[in-house]
């Protein structure tokens, strides 16, 4: 058992539970952008969320009744969630030394592991998507990211409909760097890229960052896995309630110490119960691009 060697326990866990809150407030990125769903207590394991299918109208004759009645058929899209939990051992000695720094960083230590947890679980959504723009080895291009909007645009009824605005992109940094390159050409000087003051490619070369395209917010996450061949997959998405991507919360995660008096030390105890998964695998597009490191 890995155990961190060393005032008052009672005025060290709250020091503790507070970092570990300032991680999860400040550190997510793909949550914020899924359809959060608060279990209810005592109301079974599972949260079920059916969607409807489509009826047909026809033509009519006057005067005469309609004899095709349209039955009503509804998919049910079911999450289960389960328990995910870290563990830091504080011990008396360091507490009595009155390491700050050290309880400081078990905090964020904790919130970090639970905050990255929860974001690669949301991550490896993004491979779920029906369709895939992009391949591996190929460097990301804008027009993926046009095609993905027009892709859950267009989705038809047999498939859920078009996708529900707002739609965001979501990407590792590796990957978004390729976006980056495209506005900020190497004869740019002096932070102007000749392309027109108050541009998308001048505030790109100033910021750093690709904000916003084709109606769409641009988010990084360096939860996005890597493959073995330098790839990675992100993903454009209807995001916000009654979106592509689901988050359900059975218990918010807090901290709990337990006390071991012969190992003279706190258990420090956080655990979380959640699930993941795609409302409709249709409105999620899979961006499949390079992500090889700057070099």
């Amino acid at each position: 058992m890995a155990i961190n060697t060393t005032s008052v326990l009672g005025d060290t866990i709250p020091t503790i539970i507070e970092e570990a809150r300032y991680t999860e407030q400040f550190k997510e990125v793909i949550s914020s952008l899924a359809w959060r769903i608060n279990k209810d207590l005592h109301s079974g394991t599972t949260v079920n969320i059916p969607y409807f299918g489509t009826v047909t109208a026809n033509a009519l004759s006057e005067g005469i009744d309609m004899v095709n009645p349209q039955a009503m058929a509804d998919t049910n899209v079911q999450f289960t969630p389960s328990e995910v939990g870290a563990q830091i051992v504080i011990t008396d000695k360091l507490v009595r030394d009155n390491q700050e720094d050290v309880i400081r960083a078990a905090g964020r230590i904790l919130g970090d592991a639970m905050v990255s947890k929860r974001e690669q679980d949301l991550a490896g959504q993004f491979d779920d998507g029906t369709n895939t723009m992009g391949s591996a080895g190929a460097a990301a291009t804008l027009g993926i990211f046009a095609a993905a909007w027009a892709d859950l645009s267009g989705v038809t009824l047999a498939n859920g409909g078009p996708a529900p605005k707002p739609y965001v992109a979501v990407h590792h940094p590796f990957v978004l760097l390729d976006l980056v390159d495209t506005f900020t050409p190497t004869l740019a000087q002096a932070g102007e890229t000749g392309v027109g003051a108050g541009s998308l490619a001048d505030e790109t070369l100033r910021n750093y960052t690709v904000g916003r395209i084709f109606g769409m917010n641009v988010y990084e996450s360096g939860n996005i896995s890597i493959d073995g061949s330098a790839d990675a997959k992100g993903a454009v998405f209807a995001a916000g309630t009654g979106g592509g991507l689901v988050l359900v919360t059975a218990k918010e995660w807090d901290v709990s110490p337990e006390r071991d008096e012969s190992m003279r030390a706190t258990e420090l105890n956080v655990v979380g119960e959640y699930a993941v998964g795609e409302y409709l695998a249709s409105w999620i597009v899979t961006l499949y691009a390079d992500a090889t490191a700057p070099a």
